[in-house]
C-alpha cells in the first residue's frame, strides 16, 4: 500500500522540531500500545494443548498462495489496481480457488512419506472493501448469481479429498482466531484454523482453499484489496536433525503514517549446545506491495543486542513485505511472482559465528516496521537447531484375557522398556502412565525391573485421581538414567494390566471411549547439557517396507465392547410352583414358601435369594431382587398367588420371573365326640338338642 503524501519544503526551525516531537510521540503511543491488536502467543494443537514447543527430530513447512489477482498482471503493479478473482480448481461452484502443494525435507535421507504430521494450521487474510464499516458476513453478485461471504469461513481440499467447510471458531480460543476489524486498520483481516486431523488423513500433495471472503475491483483509498491463505505444518522424522520449532500468531498492525519499531519475544526454545546454530524463519503477512519500500523485519543479535534486518532470496532488507511466497520452491497454482499483498516467507538466516543465535539459547525477540508500506502481519514460525537427551520408552501389548474387543471385566497386559540411546545420563527421569478412564483403576497387577548399569531402589507408584488425570496414575521415578554401551540396552521395564470397567455410570456416559487408549511420558533433564525433556512413548519401530526404523507413535488402543454389557439383562431361575396348606394369604410365610407374602414390593433379598431352586447372575453386579405378590381374581379355595421377582442390575437393566403359590385346604374337619347314651321315660321328658364344635 502507498503512502499518500505531498512534498513541502519547510524551512522554519520550530517547526521542524515541533514535527520531529510529533512523529517521536506518536511513535511512543504506538509502542506503547503496540499496534498488535491480538498478541503473538505460541499455537497449540488439540492433541496436546500444553505443548508450546515442539522439540522434535523434523522441521516445520509452509504453503500458501494468492486467491485475487490483477486485471492486468505485472510483476511490479500494486494491488491497489483493478483486482480479480482466481479460480483453479475447475469447481463451477467456487468463485475463488488456488492450490500449492505439500511437501517434507530429505534432510539426512529422510524420506518425506515417512514423516509424521504432528501440527497443521491453516490461515487466510485479505482486504474486501474500501468501506469504513465492513461486515464480517456479506453478498456478492457475480453474472446475475449472488453468494454469501463469510470471513471466518473457507473451502478446504487436500489431496484424494473434497471441499470441507474450515470455521475460525471465536468462542473457544483466547485468540479470537484471530481478527476481523468491522471498522478501521483498513478492514485487514486474519484467520485460523487447526487442521491437523484432515492433512494427517489426506497427507503430502496438492492442497486447495476457496471462497475467501473476497471482492473484485479496484481500491479508491489507495489501499488495495488483497486475500490469500497459508498453511503451517509441523512433522518429525527420526533421520533428520533435532529442532526447537514454535509457531507464534496474532496480528501485528502497522500503519505507514508512523515511523516506529514494534518487537516481540519468542522465548523458551534451547539451542544446539555446540556447533553452529542453524536458524529458519517462517512469517506471513498481509497487503505488503512490491511497488512500496520502507518495510522490515528484524532478528535481535545476541553477540551485540542490536537488531539485524532479514531478508530472503525474493525480497530485500528495505522492503521485507513485497508480496512475494518463498516457500522453498513447491509447486502452486497460480505461480506468480507478484501475489498482490499476501507474503510467505520460509528462509534461513545466516548465522556465521552463531552471531545471532547461540549455543544454549533459550530465547529472541523480533522486530519489525515501516516508513511507507501498510501491512499486517498474522503468523511467526520459528525454529533452531537443538540438543534433546534421546530416552524412549518402548510401550508393548504383550497379552489379552480375551480376543478383542475385550467386554467389560476383561483385560490387556503391557510392558514398557526403557532406554537411553542419548550421549549424556539423564537426572530426574520420571515416567508417568495415565490411567485410562475406562479401566478399573485398583486391578492394575504391577511389577518391575530394573537391569545394570542403572540402580534404583525406587518403585512404581500408584497416584490418586486429580484435574490432569481423572482416573490417577503411575509414575515412576528412576532417578539417573546412565549411558550404557549398547545403546539398546534395556535399563528399566514395568508391566501392569489394565481391565475394563464394570462400572455402569461409566459405561453409559456419552463420552465413553470405547478403545483402551494407553499413553505415557518420560521426561527429566540431561545431567551435563540441563536441558529437560519430555518424550512420549513408543510402540517400537517400522521393521519393513518403506519407513524401517521410523518409530511408531502411541497411544496404543485396543477395542472394547461394551454395547452388549451394558444392555444385557440378569439371569434368574424361577423357583418351582408351590403349594401349601392354607385357607388364605396369610397362609404365605417364610417357612413354608420361603418369603412372606407381600402384596408391595418387597425389599431387597439379592443378599439370600440364590439356594437350592433360586439362581440369579449377571455379566455385571446384580444390585437388587425384590418381588411382589398379586392374588388371582375370584379364587378362594384353593387360592391361586402369582409372585413375581424383578432382578435388576448396576446397568438398570432388569428381568421378571414368576412362581405360582397355591393355597389349598387339604384337612378335613376335626368332628365332635357325640354325647352319651340317655333313657327316658316320656317323650316328653327329652331335652332340646344341644350345640356341637367341630374344629377346622
Amino acid at each position: 500500500m502507498k503512502k499518500l503524501y505531498t512534498k513541502k519544503t519547510v524551512t522554519v526551525t520550530n517547526s521542524i522540531r515541533l514535527m520531529v516531537f510529533v512523529v517521536l510521540l506518536i511513535s511512543t503511543i504506538f509502542n506503547g500500545y503496540g499496534q498488535v491488536r491480538v498478541p503473538f502467543a505460541p499455537r497449540t494443537a488439540a492433541a496436546t494443548p500444553t505443548k508450546t514447543i515442539y522439540n522434535i527430530k523434523g522441521d516445520f513447512t509452509m504453503v500458501g498462495n494468492t486467491n485475487l489477482t490483477l486485471v492486468n498482471y505485472s510483476d511490479t503493479r500494486e494491488n491497489s489496481n483493478d483486482m480479480k478473482y482466481v479460480d483453479v480448481d475447475g469447481d463451477p461452484n467456487t468463485w475463488n480457488s488456488s492450490s500449492a502443494t505439500l511437501t517434507f525435507s530429505t534432510e539426512n535421507g529422510a524420506i518425506p512419506s515417512c514423516s509424521r504430521i504432528i501440527y497443521a494450521g491453516l490461515y487466510w487474510t485479505g482486504r474486501a472493501s474500501d468501506n469504513s464499516n465492513d461486515p464480517n458476513i456479506f453478498n456478492v453478485t457475480k453474472n446475475g448469481i449472488t453468494k454469501t461471504f463469510d470471513k471466518r469461513k473457507v473451502l478446504f481440499k487436500g489431496p484424494g479429498g473434497s471441499y470441507v467447510q474450515v470455521i475460525a471458531n471465536t468462542t473457544t480460543d483466547t485468540n479470537k482466531n484471530i481478527y476481523f476489524p468491522t471498522g478501521g486498520d483498513n478492514q485487514m483481516y486474519s484467520a485460523y484454523a487447526e487442521v491437523t486431523d484432515y492433512v494427517q488423513a489426506h497427507g503430502l500433495g496438492d492442497y486447495f482453499v476457496a471462497d475467501i471472503a473476497l471482492k473484485e475491483g479496484a481500491s479508491s483509498s489507495g489501499i488495495g484489496l488483497y486475500g490469500g491463505w497459508g498453511m503451517v505444518v509441523v512433522y518429525e522424522n527420526s533421520k533428520m536433525k533435532y529442532r526447537n520449532v514454535t509457531v507464534f500468531d496474532g496480528h501485528a498492525f502497522v500503519t505507514n503514517t508512523t515511523i516506529a519499531n514494534y518487537n516481540f519475544l519468542v522465548d523458551g526454545f534451547n539451542s544446539v549446545q555446540s556447533g553452529n546454530v542453524n536458524i529458519k524463519l517462517g512469517v506471513m503477512a498481509g497487503e505488503g506491495d512490491v511497488y512500496y519500500s520502507g518495510d522490515y523485519f528484524e532478528i535481535q543479535r545476541q553477540d551485540n543486542g542490536q537488531y539485524q534486518r532479514l531478508n530472503h532470496s525474493t525480497n530485500t532488507t528495505g522492503n521485507f513485505f513485497n508480496s512475494s511466497i518463498n516457500t522453498g520452491g513447491n509447486t502452486r497454482n497460480p505461480n506468480l511472482q507478484n501475489n498482490t499483498g499476501l507474503d510467505i516467507a520460509m528462509f534461513d538466516i545466516p548465522n556465521p559465528g552463531n552471531a545471532i543465535i547461540t549455543n544454549n539459547q533459550t530465547s529472541t525477540r523480533f522486530r519489525y516496521g515501516s516508513t511507507i508500506d501498510t501491512y499486517c502481519i498474522f503468523n511467526v514460525t520459528f525454529s533452531v537447531d537443538a540438543y534433546i537427551p534421546e530416552v524412549d520408552g518402548v510401550l508393548t501389548t504383550t497379552s489379552t484375557s480375551a480376543t478383542p474387543p475385550l467386554a467389560p471385566g476383561e483385560s490387556a497386559n503391557y510392558t514398557i522398556e526403557i532406554r537411553n540411546k542419548g550421549t549424556e545420563a539423564t537426572n530426574n527421569t520420571i515416567i508417568t502412565i495415565p490411567i485410562p478412564e475406562n479401566v478399573n483403576p485398583y486391578d492394575l497387577n504391577i511389577a518391575s525391573n530394573v537391569y545394570s548399569p542403572l540402580t534404583t531402589s525406587n518403585i512404581p507408584v500408584i497416584n490418586p485421581p486429580n484435574i490432569s488425570y481423572p482416573n490417577g496414575y503411575i509414575s515412576w521415578d528412576l532417578g539417573t538414567l546412565p549411558i550404557p554401551s549398547n545403546p539398546d540396552t534395556v535399563l528399566a521395564d514395568i508391566s501392569f494390566s489394565l481391565t475394563v470397567t464394570k462400572d455402569c455410570s461409566k459405561l453409559n456416559d456419552p463420552g465413553f471411549d470405547p478403545n483402551i487408549t494407553l499413553n505415557g511420558i518420560i521426561s527429566g533433564v540431561g545431567a551435563i547439557s540441563n536441558i529437560s525433556f519430555a518424550h512420549n512413548l513408543i510402540q517400537g519401530y517400522q521393521t519393513s517396507g518403506l519407513c524401517v526404523g521410523e518409530p511408531i507413535p502411541a497411544p496404543s488402543k485396543i477395542a472394547i465392547n461394551y454395547v452388549d454389557y451394558v444392555n444385557q439383562a440378569p439371569i434368574i431361575t424361577a423357583p418351582s410352583s408351590l403349594t401349601i396348606e392354607g385357607c388364605d394369604e396369610n397362609s404365605i410365610t417364610t417357612s413354608n414358601a420361603r418369603y412372606v407374602y407381600s402384596a408391595t414390593q418387597s425389599a431387597d433379598i439379592k443378599d439370600n435369594y440364590i439356594t437350592t431352586g433360586y439362581t440369579a447372575s449377571d455379566n455385571g453386579t446384580i444390585e437388587s431382587i425384590t418381588y411382589i405378590d398379586v392374588i388371582t381374581p375370584n379364587s378362594s379355595c384353593p387360592l391361586e398367588v402369582t409372585r413375581t421377582f424383578t432382578a435388576t442390575d448396576d446397568c438398570g437393566n432388569s428381568i421378571d420371573v414368576q412362581q405360582t403359590i397355591t393355597v389349598k385346604d387339604t384337612i378335613a374337619p376335626v368332628a365332635p365326640s357325640a354325647p352319651a347314651d340317655i333313657t327316658y321315660e316320656c317323650i316328653g321328658d327329652v331335652p332340646s338338642p344341644g350345640d356341637l364344635t367341630a374344629v377346622d
